[in-house]
């Protein structure tokens, strides 16, 4: 019998040739959070940031859903955690929010990654995502 489950799910799709949108959904045993971000290509900048909890434990929670306007703006080129922490998270956040967010980053990444593929050489597109990875895993270690 399981006691608990969570599954966190992002889509993303490419809007035009500068924004990407990513949808996320964290839903667990408890909550139900529902995000939307759009993102500047070029800038790597959230432009747009809207969402809904449709469950949560504790009725204050949802107190914490307006924060995700505080998303706008956010640069995505470094400090993305601590940035995003600051917006949702932390002791008047929600640290669910967090996560769903933080998720919702990587898939834009990996979305980023995937429209340089397509528009970009192999070889540089291999150069790029070598920079930016070195010495984030066992893969990419720095020599």
């Amino acid at each position: 019998m399981y006691l608990f489950n969570r599954s966190i799910t992002v889509n993303v799709r490419s809007i035009d040739s500068k924004i990407l949108s990513v949808d996320g959904v964290f839903l667990d045993s408890h909550h139900e959070l529902c995000m939307t971000l759009e993102v500047d290509v070029e800038s790597h900048t959230i432009t747009s940031a809207t969402g809904e909890f449709r469950r949560y434990p504790h009725t204050d929670c949802v107190e914490t859903q307006q924060r995700i306007n505080s998303l706008i703006g956010i640069n995505l080129n470094g400090n993305v955690r601590k940035q995003v922490q600051s917006a949702v998270g932390l002791k008047d956040g929600c640290t669910h929010l967090t996560e769903l967010t933080i998720e919702c980053v990587k898939g834009l990444m990996q979305a980023t990654y995937q429209l340089m593929n397509l528009t970009m050489q192999a070889d540089e597109v291999d150069e790029l995502i070598e920079q930016y990875l070195a010495g984030t895993c066992f893969h990419y270690q720095k020599s």
